[in-house]
């Protein structure tokens, strides 16, 4: 996975979200919620413009219209 960024950022925002739901606590609000995907969001979109096809495939067109890569 080294020198993979789309590897190593996808891992990243994975963690991150599963650290979020993992420790959320009883009194989280929605707010809260929106800035973790927030945070997911912000992982992704540093992936290098290069490998942005490779997002595309991985996640869909959707999904990666959210991001701004239209």
């Amino acid at each position: 996975m080294a020198g993979d960024p789309v590897a190593e950022l996808l891992a990243e925002a994975l963690r991150d979200l599963v650290r979020f739901v993992d420790e959320r606590p009883d009194d989280a609000t929605a707010d809260d919620d929106v800035r973790a995907l927030e945070s997911v969001a912000y992982v992704l979109d540093q992936v290098p413009p290069e490998d942005r096809s490779r997002m595309r495939a991985l996640l869909g067109p959707e999904f990666v219209a959210t991001l701004g890569w239209i």
